[in-house]
């Protein structure tokens, strides 16, 4: 495999503004894109996209486009993403070849954008079960942070406005008030919203059931989600998200939005319970069934880390992935010959 980077002209706008501007792309792909046999582009409002739409066109290669989420026009610059969707950002996924999408909460969203469902495969991220073989022993998390004899319910990702957060803390208050065991731990990075979490949590006097760790990586994430007794993914607007069945290959107990990409699988598999966004008693009761029932969610558990190491293989989306590629290829108007085959 031969790797080319190019050098990004602005980090300012990368870091600040998601804008990711390569050098000599244009004069890359001037040289080279007649080589290709397909390209497989990634996220949906980018300059590298519109490019690549631009000269793939010409040379008649198809392309691929897995938006991964960020195909609505939420949350933030949303007058932005409608210039360039009425621009150019329309022409680059009715122009795709194939769309990706990893559930079917994302296939639905390429549809309410005009997306034909021939052009779109579902097909989910992969997980490295690999990384979960060999887990470390419990308690190992608790004793760093003074947490024995606590019942941990967590969340692990961006502290966001969107990821459902005051639904959550609003529910550990209803727990709180029937048992004074459980802390909320939050793991992750700010994201804009660490101060305002940190308020709510002081105007509902959770000052000593809440415990905020900042961003937590591999591997010693592990080690909060095995001392964890239950994972908790409220947000809104999820087309998959990795952390619950990173929690199910670590044997806990996971509560998913219902609205998610994640909470589709969760209940198709049975692997865990679901709740409807922003219902914070159907959350609240929603952990306290787990905490007060260990063996009904050890067999949810048990069920849907089966799920995930049969479904979300990397062999296995590897080679659907693989087909996709040759579906594009071989219903491209120049049906390119392989120059080597892609399926082995």
């Amino acid at each position: 495999m031969d790797i080319y980077y190019l050098r990004n002209a602005s980090n300012y706008l990368a870091w600040n503004h998601q804008l990711f501007l390569p050098l000599g792309m244009g004069s890359f792909l001037r040289k080279r894109v007649s080589g290709f046999d397909i390209i497989h582009v990634h996220s949906f409002r980018t300059y590298q996209n519109v490019m690549v739409r631009q000269f793939a066109r010409h040379a008649g290669i198809p392309y691929v486009l897995a938006a991964h989420g960020s195909a609505p026009r939420i949350v933030r610059k949303k007058v932005a993403k409608k210039l360039f969707d009425i621009i150019i950002g329309e022409n680059v996924l009715h122009d795709a070849a194939k769309l990706i999408a990893v559930s079917r909460a994302e296939m639905r969203q390429y549809e309410a954008m005009g997306v034909p469902v021939s052009k779109i495969a579902v097909i989910p991220n992969g997980i490295d079960a690999g990384q979960y073989s060999r887990l470390p022993d419990r308690g190992q998390f608790c004793h760093k942070h003074g947490l024995h004899g606590r019942k941990l319910v967590t969340y692990i990702g961006r502290l966001n406005s969107r990821k459902g957060l005051d639904t959550l803390l609003k529910s550990m208050q209803k727990i709180t008030e029937l048992r004074n065991d459980v802390t909320l731990i939050l793991v992750g990075p700010d994201d804009g919203y660490r101060e305002q979490v940190k308020k709510m949590t002081r105007q509902m006097s959770l000052q000593d059931h809440v415990l905020l760790t900042g961003l937590i990586t591999l591997p010693h994430k592990l080690e909060v989600l095995v001392d964890s007794d239950v994972v908790v993914y409220p947000g809104a607007f999820e087309i998959f998200g990795l952390v619950p069945f990173e929690a199910l290959l670590c044997r806990r107990p996971i509560i998913v939005a219902d609205d998610s990409g994640c909470g589709e699988i969760v209940s198709e598999a049975r692997a865990g319970l679901t709740v409807p966004v922003g219902d914070a008693d159907r959350l609240c009761a929603a952990i306290r069934c787990i905490l007060e029932d260990p063996e009904s969610a050890r067999t949810m558990t048990e069920r849907g880390r089966k799920y995930v190491l049969e479904q979300m293989d990397w062999t296995r989306i590897a080679a659907e992935t693989e087909r996709l590629y040759c579906d594009a290829i071989s219903e491209s108007p120049r049906r390119t010959k392989l120059k080597a085959p892609i399926l082995s």
